[in-house]
């Protein structure tokens, strides 16, 4: 099993924001990479937006995913999939609210 965090905040439509996510060994606390990476958004309307699409390793257990909000306003709500190399999932579900662009 491999713990996941993430950061993001509330965003507005249009904007391009980062999707960090923070990947350690849950015995240890030690950074390490899954063997795969995967994130799905649903829109507001509950449409995907984004299916099975790879993180940006950054450096070892860091990665992101750079994504730019639809012109849609509402709740996105998101799943984060990664795979250790023992072959478990480690899934994590997590949302944010869209407004209208300043």
């Amino acid at each position: 099993m491999i713990n996941l965090d993430y950061t993001f905040t509330d965003k507005y439509t249009g904007a391009t924001f980062n999707i960090d996510t923070a990947v350690t060994d849950p015995t240890s606390g030690a950074a390490t990479d899954p063997t795969t990476t995967e994130i799905s958004i649903k829109d507001p309307n509950g449409d995907l937006d984004l299916d099975g699409i790879s993180f940006t390793k950054d450096a070892v257990g860091d990665y992101h995913y750079s994504y730019t909000v639809p012109s849609i306003i509402g709740q996105y709500n998101g799943m984060a999939e990664l795979t250790s190399a023992a072959g478990k999932k480690t899934v994590k579900t997590f949302g944010f609210w869209a407004e209208a662009s300043l």
